[in-house]
């Protein structure tokens, strides 16, 4: 075919029966989406999930809205036209380049931010190179250089493109440079710039479908797995939403990410989602048959041995790696996820003990719930559901007796956002610190609480040490103190960004917030 064309449908239908019985009737094994980005959920959706599903998902507010939806589509659109006016084959021979969604966006859940991904890629050419890819094989050997490159161009063309319609955005230095936009309708966008230099690419087939994308082939291998995408979009919006309202949602916090989180709905989804024995099933699949795979979830998952498995989600084509062939990114972690992808890192990295059993509670708590309720008829069920998603954060827990609060100032929101940014990526480094060199059990907060001006946040970490006795604790003082010097190199820090520490028991930060004074919003 000389023209592409658009196929009207969304999902191809993968439809199984024994071999040796042709009496029995097919099934559909999977639900594969036929774009890399799922259509996201919502209570207007047709041919989904039962009506009752999705009149609860709209009461208790899990669906993404038409509007913030939309809201976020602009931005990636007017993002990539904006690319595109400077990369293209016109500017490059010698490079190509891809913008594209992850995240909750590319998986059609509610998320809050747009998450990105910008990629320019080598290949071989048979024309001569531009002027552009000249400089650009002229830095590609300093990937500093190369990188800042990248980015100060990518910054010239948002400044120009969209100077008007964004409140700020910041450069933030990590395993790849982030680019973080806030615009004016309060969307906010990240973009990670990953370059890739000397690939071997067919010139005929400019795509970057075999390369290993930042978030995208994850969850386009996850999607490979999950046999009914609506069913798994579901469980996992619900699901996050629980993590997220009890406090074991997010990776800087040391808890798990949306990706791990992901990775465990597609698991349940994978072994314990019943036959669909015809698109009906699933257009009809009822809130009793949820209620089935949210209670096998936290079984599952409460009762699997954390400590000394790995969970996995592996492609048929994966050879089983042994002990001494594992990276340190694959065994890091007191949760070993493993992504379905290659390499095959572990997505639960940033786990500790302390966070780990605080999860693992989490699952129990859950089960304990469903056990003192009744949870026999539809309606029962759907109270269970609305129940789970109503159980309170408990941080501080009645285990832990200090806090050790950080207060985090700045003169305007931009100075601030980076300050936080800054302090929450030395964080897992220090709770690692206090759990293997104090041996002390933490409970961090997921969660910056501002104050109402927006110029001053509160973050806490609660230990099950007395505050006295805290204090004395020489390992912890060297490890605080490793953690402040690190606060300290912040590379773009400002006179006006300030930080200050207190140790308090847990009944004193609790008695401040009863107080009117201490009104904050929570994010």
């Amino acid at each position: 075919l000389n023209e592409s064309f658009e196929f009207p449908v969304e999902y191809v239908y993968i439809l199984q029966r024994p071999h040796d019985n042709d009496t029995v009737p097919f099934h559909i094994a999977y639900q594969l989406p036929l774009g890399s980005v799922l259509q996201p959920i919502n209570s207007k959706q047709l041919n989904c999930v039962d009506r009752k599903l999705q009149e609860f998902f709209q009461l208790m507010n899990l669906y993404e809205t038409s509007q913030s939806y939309k809201r976020k589509q602009e931005k990636f659109e007017k993002l990539s036209s904006c690319f595109e006016q400077m990369f293209n084959k016109d500017t490059l021979h010698c490079f190509t380049h891809s913008f594209l969604p992850y995240g909750s966006f590319r998986i059609g859940i509610n998320g809050q931010d747009l998450d990105t991904v910008f990629v320019l890629n080598e290949i071989k050419s048979i024309n001569n190179e531009t002027s552009f890819d000249e400089t650009l094989h002229q830095l590609k050997y300093d990937r500093n250089a190369l990188n800042n490159y990248i980015i100060n161009l990518l910054e010239r063309q948002i400044e120009g493109n969209l100077k008007d319609e964004i409140i700020y955005y910041r450069k933030i230095q990590a395993l790849f440079p982030i680019i973080s936009i806030l615009f004016n309708d309060q969307t906010k966008v990240e973009i990670f710039v990953q370059i890739q230099i000397n690939k071997e690419q067919n010139t005929q087939n400019n795509s970057n479908f075999h390369e290993p994308i930042i978030g995208v082939h994850e969850t386009e291998y996850l999607f490979v797995h999950v046999r009914c995408p609506p069913i798994f979009q579901h469980l996992l919006t619900f699901i996050r939403t629980w993590a997220q309202h009890v406090g074991l949602y997010g990776r800087a916090y040391g808890y798990l990410s949306g990706y791990s989180w992901a990775i465990l709905c597609a698991y349940i989804c994978h072994i314990y989602l019943s036959p669909i024995k015809s698109l009906s099933s699933i257009e009809h699949f009822s809130i009793e048959e949820f209620f089935s795979l949210v209670q096998q979830f936290f079984s599952i998952f409460a009762q699997f041995n954390w400590s000394s498995e790995a969970l996995r989600l592996y492609p048929k084509s994966y050879k089983q790696i042994t002990l001494s062939e594992k990276t340190s990114v694959y065994n890091r972690g007191s949760m070993r996820i493993i992504s379905p992808s290659p390499p095959y890192n572990n997505a639960g990295r940033s786990t500790i003990n302390s966070t780990r059993d605080l999860i693992i509670q989490g699952f129990q708590r859950v089960l304990q719930l469903l056990n003192t309720i009744n949870t026999i008829t539809c309606e029962d069920k759907s109270n269970a559901l609305k129940q789970i998603l109503e159980l309170n954060n408990d941080f501080p827990n009645e285990k832990t007796k200090s806090l050790l609060q950080l207060t985090l100032s700045s003169e305007n929101i931009y100075e601030l956002d980076e300050w936080i940014g800054w302090m929450k990526s030395r964080l897992v480094h220090f709770i690692n610190d206090c759990e293997e060199e104090s041996h002390l059990i933490i409970q961090t907060q997921n969660s910056i609480e501002y104050r109402l001006n927006n110029l001053e946040v509160f973050y806490s970490i609660a230990f099950q040490l007395d505050p006295e006795i805290l204090n004395q604790n020489r390992n912890f003082s060297n490890c605080l103190k490793k953690f402040l010097d690190q606060l300290n190199l912040c590379p773009n820090r400002k006179e006006t960004m300030k930080i200050s520490h207190k140790i308090i028991s847990t009944d004193d930060w609790k008695l401040e917030r009863m107080q009117p004074k201490s009104q904050r919003i929570i994010t």
